[in-house]
């Protein structure tokens, strides 16, 4: 596995690249896609099966997957939820005998569709899945070890938020200084404030530590995403 900060540096540097007019989840699923070098990919969000909805997807075909998903009741993205356990780097052998529905539905495109899914689950508790897919059997350009990561730091960065373990005014102290660190980024990156927070979380995330120390760093001048130097401990 690449070291998590080198990983989180490469997705900061993407995102940076992407078109700002794009919803986050959905600029972090472009992200991601161009990083695994997949065609598409897709995040569901849901803390039970019934429940999940497709929060974005690149194209067509990706929320097409997850939509036969659910008709279906059967493929990764399922499965992966369920065992909290990342599903990639099957044959398409492999993934019609163990979603032989899905897979006649999906091979309809003229194209076999290559799927692998990873549960957003950055602590105990599972935020909901990454979805990828891909019209070959070259197999994703990372591990599964280090796309399982990506997807762990996007679900922080979509659905994560400031820790609250603090008294009422020393949590409001840490939300001024994540606010100012935020504007930093802004103007470090030239990136929408929700994208630089979004950042700030992953970044947490990624070094073991609180979004509030990572602001702390920032506000410091230890760290600064306009430089190489997100590999640095906050």
């Amino acid at each position: 596995m690449e070291e998590r900060p080198v990983l989180l540096g490469q997705l900061t540097r993407v995102l940076a690249a992407t078109a700002p007019r794009s919803p986050l989840p959905l600029r972090l699923c472009i992200a991601f896609t161009e990083m695994v070098a997949a065609q598409g990919a897709a995040i569901t969000i849901g803390f039970n099966a019934p429940d999940r909805a497709t929060l974005c997807a690149t194209d067509t075909l990706a929320d097409r997957a997850e939509d036969s998903q659910d008709v279906l009741r059967e493929g990764p993205s399922l499965d992966a939820f369920r065992t909290r356990t990342p599903v990639c780097g099957l044959s398409h052998t492999e993934q019609v005998s163990r979603w032989p529905m899905l897979s006649e539905v999906l091979d309809r495109e003229d194209r076999p569709m290559l799927l692998h899914a990873f549960p957003m689950r950055p602590d105990s508790e599972v935020l909901g899945v990454l979805s990828a897919y891909q019209t070959h059997e070259r197999g994703l350009a990372r591990s599964c070890e280090d796309a399982q990561f990506l997807a762990d730091a996007i679900g922080v960065a979509v659905l994560g938020g400031i820790d609250s373990g603090e008294d009422s005014d020393l949590l409001w102290g840490a939300r001024d200084q994540v606010s100012q660190a935020t504007g930093m980024v802004v103007a470090q990156l030239k990136i929408a404030p929700p994208d630089a927070l979004a950042l700030l979380r992953a970044h947490a995330f990624a070094h073991g530590t609180t979004v509030a120390e990572v602001g702390r760093a920032i506000l410091v001048r230890d760290l600064d995403f306009g430089t190489d130097r997100q590999g640095d401990d906050p």
